[in-house]
């Protein structure tokens, strides 16, 4: 039975909307909401390749701090030279441009947001979802196995449990 374009996870579980996005290979973007949360789930072809979060806690740099891959005074100095460019420029590229970040550790630490945006998802008790057939053009494209990340999920959550 397909699973409804929209609903609530506590009836649907995330793991059953994310394997029929998976088996019908569906493109678009997949929104929790949560309170005054909201994370998205970006799928191409059935496969993640991204995830957003209105949550602070799920910023690339504070990520990038937590795992050691960047220093809190080049967060804040990378948080200054984002204000002066207005929003036109990604965090990621003026943390590579300016010499903070490797490509590949940025790469990495895209790739932990990714995964902790959507961990932190399977913790909500509940959450109102949408599914929309509609995939934004800037979209880094990650491609995460959902079997492997759903099990990646699993033995977190028995590790912190």
């Amino acid at each position: 039975m397909p699973i409804p374009l929209s609903g609530n996870i506590q009836t649907t579980p995330l793991p059953d909307i994310l394997e029929e996005l998976r088996k019908s290979k569906a493109s678009g973007t997949l929104t929790i909401r949560n309170g005054n949360a909201v994370k998205s789930i970006f799928v191409k072809a059935g496969e993640i390749v991204f995830a957003s979060s209105t949550d602070t806690n799920d910023r690339l740099g504070e990520i990038l701090v937590k795992c050691r891959k960047l220093s809190k005074e080049n967060l804040e100095h990378a948080l200054q030279l984002s204000r002066k460019a207005a929003g036109l420029k990604k965090m990621g590229a003026i943390l590579v441009e300016n010499g903070f970040l490797t490509p590949k550790d940025l790469f990495n630490g895209l790739k932990i947001q990714v995964k902790d945006i959507i961990f932190s998802i399977f913790l909500w008790p509940q959450g109102e979802y949408q599914f929309e057939k509609h995939l934004p053009g800037d979209v880094i494209m990650l491609q995460l196995n959902i079997h492997v990340l759903i099990t990646e999920i699993i033995q977190r959550i028995k590790q912190e449990s």
